[in-house]
């Protein structure tokens, strides 16, 4: 195996594992719902704007994390924020009001928000030109990879020892995010693109206002779009699954959270196959835009027809196949639109800065609706139309042909 070859399986091995540890780290709050309302006597209106505090915070601390990862480097700005965010993860689990869960729910999933421009830019910097989307589409898989671990560890915790002490596994990540930073080269296109530019630069504001002029404004405008309301159904659906389970289908918390888990782990070959088409068949954005329709209709398949088991995890295994698993394609997709010397930058102002803003709306919007319409019209209704609203927004993007150089693309 070639130097060049060692050095982007590294980078995508470690940058899989730290995103993997990082939803992992988070999605054990979706897990955590049932029994926090329980313990606490609040409704899932109450829960839900805890979760808009997280992804306000992360609306801004993703921009700065995009712009210190474009000054500084990719490497420590990686392992740090894994550290800090599975750190305020574990201390979750001895909050004693809903006042500090609030604090730390913020804290941990801010932090945590910025590792995702920061891994795609680094598989993407690194990979082969002609397997870029692919790579970057294995990458995206540590997402149904977390939820699943996650409830694979969760689960038994949940039925012996309750919820708060399923988020002291994020306590064993933070050794473990300083090894990835030990082991873990610097991206060579960053250590060229600082050479060029001297030593001394710091944080460039300047790079925000050159994404929206000139030749970057279109791109960047439909990019907000797609993020944003792919941002709010997936925050509208993914953290609620869990409860919908419990209180619609009749699950404990242990077997939604098996439910759940289960269907991630099929999910994944969902990713695996948008991140293929999207490389060797179709364009990016086509394969985006039909992911999202495909998963628009699987979603109001799962509300309306499954009456077993079976049919829950398999109707919720193909929702998460194309609605989640166009996020295999996206990352790959955003990343090709701007050159290195921005990439961090532009992938968290036009890409996870509006996803998260997108996380803060429908947290809190999703329970009132299901106050007054029920889970199943609320889903139907909110979140299919946006799933066909990120799909136009992808195919106003530029239709760019795979295989190119990550800075000529």
């Amino acid at each position: 195996m070639s130097n060049d070859q060692k050095t982007w399986v590294t980078v995508l091995i470690f940058s899989l594992f730290a995103w993997t540890m990082s939803n992992l780290d988070q999605s054990l709050f979706g897990y955590a719902i049932a029994g926090i309302i329980a313990e606490y006597q609040v409704s899932l209106e109450v829960v839900g704007l805890i979760l808009t505090a997280g992804f306000v915070a992360a609306a801004f601390m993703v921009i700065l994390a995009g712009l210190a990862a474009d000054a500084w480097g990719r490497r420590w700005t990686l392992a740090g924020l894994l550290a800090l965010s599975a750190f305020f993860v574990g201390l979750h689990g001895f909050v004693t009001d809903l006042t500090q869960l609030t604090i730390l729910r913020a804290l941990a999933f801010g932090v945590a928000a910025g590792l995702a421009p920061i891994t795609a830019a680094y598989v993407a910097e690194s990979a082969p030109a002609r397997h870029r989307g692919m790579l970057m589409g294995v990458l995206q898989c540590g997402y149904p990879l977390g939820w699943f671990i996650a409830a694979m560890l969760a689960a038994p915790l949940l039925e012996s020892s309750g919820w708060r002490s399923i988020f002291l596994i994020g306590f064993a990540v933070v050794p473990i995010a300083f090894l990835i930073a030990w082991r873990l080269p610097e991206s060579q296109r960053f250590e060229e693109v600082a050479a060029i530019r001297g030593s001394t630069k710091g944080i460039d504001f300047g790079l925000l206002r050159e994404l929206f002029s000139g030749r970057y404004r279109r791109r960047s405008i439909g990019s907000i779009v797609l993020f944003f309301a792919f941002g709010c159904a997936y925050a509208g659906t993914a953290f609620f699954f869990p409860t919908y389970f419990i209180t619609v289908r009749g699950y404990t918390q242990a077997e939604a959270a098996q439910l759940v888990g289960l269907s991630n782990g099929i999910a994944i070959f969902g990713y695996l196959a948008a991140a293929w088409v999207g490389e060797y068949r179709m364009a990016r954005r086509d394969t985006f835009a039909l992911w999202t329709v495909l998963g628009a209709v699987a979603l109001v398949a799962l509300m309306w027809i499954p009456q077993a088991r079976w049919q829950d995890l398999a109707l919720y295994g193909l929702t998460g196949a194309f609605f989640y698993g166009s996020n295999a394609v996206v990352g790959a997709l955003l990343t090709d639109l701007y050159p290195t010397r921005m990439r961090t930058t532009a992938y968290a102002a036009c890409g996870s800065a509006p996803l998260t803003v997108g996380f803060a709306l429908f947290p809190a919007l999703v329970p009132l609706a299901v106050g007054s319409m029920g889970w199943q019209w609320s889903f139907s209704l909110m979140i299919a139309p946006l799933l066909l609203v990120a799909a136009v927004a992808a195919l106003t993007l530029p239709r760019i042909i795979s295989g190119r150089d990550v800075d000529e693309a």
